[in-house]
């Protein structure tokens, strides 16, 4: 009996690992916009929630937020956590590092989605403070396809984004989808 429940368990394990989590990346406009919050943490504890620990646990962050880009966050200590790591569509994120943090409050808390996250690896420059708030026009939006004819107003076709020449200011040299009062639109720009 004893090898029995052995066996099923490591074949449940091996099934939710097959059916992980994917996601198709979204614009990381498109995904700042989207989200409540965003801001600059560095994680400075984890610990996990009920369930199997790395496989269906919670996994909860305690941060020491140094920016807030947006939402209603104060600077100091917060909890942000994720629905289990990566394979379940849940965040990783590893102590005494400092990342970009983004998503939705629930219950009081920063919830973590992977195929959410603006950048999902720690910061280079963690001291480094990029004004994304003015960098990104949330007025606009980038989606990845569009269905029917023609483009959607207030927003910026995906495949004709281009890259910004070097020293233009442009986050990664990529233009970004920005209104503009000229074409009563928005459009690409550096």
């Amino acid at each position: 009996m004893k090898s029995w429940f052995l066996s099923l368990t490591v074949t449940l394990v091996c099934i939710y690992g097959t059916f992980g989590c994917s996601c198709f990346p979204g614009d990381p406009q498109d995904l700042y916009c989207k989200s409540t919050v965003a801001i600059i943490a560095k994680v400075t504890n984890m610990a996990y929630g009920e369930g199997i620990p790395g496989i269906t646990a919670e996994q909860f962050y305690d941060v020491e937020v140094s920016h807030v880009y947006k939402g209603d966050v104060a600077e100091g200590t917060f909890r942000v956590y994720s629905e289990g790591p990566e394979s379940a569509c849940g965040a990783d994120l590893d102590v005494n590092k400092v990342y970009l943090l983004n998503g939705n409050l629930s219950g009081g808390a920063l919830l973590l989605r992977y195929c959410d996250l603006v950048s999902k690896l720690p910061l280079n420059f963690p001291d480094w403070v990029f004004p994304l708030e003015t960098y990104y026009d949330c007025r606009c939006k980038v989606p990845r396809y569009y269905s029917g004819e023609g483009k959607p107003k207030n927003s910026c076709v995906y495949s004709e984004r281009f890259r910004c020449l070097p020293g233009s200011g442009a986050l990664g040299d990529l233009a970004e989808c920005r209104y503009s009062d000229q074409v009563d639109d928005c459009e690409w720009q550096c």
